[in-house]
């Protein structure tokens, strides 16, 4: 049940799952990348609340579920992503990224690997 509480608005696990869905925030989310740091950050909220929701009910954990449905979907990678495939660690990428070995892009704290960009960079590291 959702409860507000002077000027604040409280959602349960389950609300948060409903609102995700029926109201596309996956999409919102991804548009708002970049434009705007509080809007995205509020649907980051929302949909950490409903993966997390989602993950009680089976089991798994919610970080697994968010990194799957955000990322593949939208054909974008994470750094974790891309570390764990070519078998270093996250710093090292993003110190590779820095070195301009691998083509990403920074919106506030994240850094976006397309799906592509990933690819080439592993197929070259396992190459060499």
């Amino acid at each position: 049940m959702t409860r507000r509480v002077e000027n604040a608005v409280i959602l349960t696990g389950a609300d948060a799952a409903l609102l995700y869905t029926s109201a596309h925030l996956r999409e919102l989310r991804i548009a708002a990348r970049g434009k705007s740091d509080r809007l995205y950050t509020l649907l980051t909220d929302i949909t950490s609340a409903a993966f997390a929701h989602h993950a009680s009910l089976d089991g798994t954990k919610p970080q697994d579920v968010t990194e799957k449905h955000e990322t593949e979907s939208a054909g974008i990678v994470t750094v974790r992503q891309v570390a764990r495939e070519a078998g270093i660690t996250p710093r090292a990428v993003r110190n590779h990224i820095g070195l301009g070995l691998l083509e990403a892009t920074q919106q506030g704290r994240i850094w976006i690997i397309t799906a592509h960009a990933a690819e080439q960079y592993i197929a070259g590291r396992k190459a060499a």
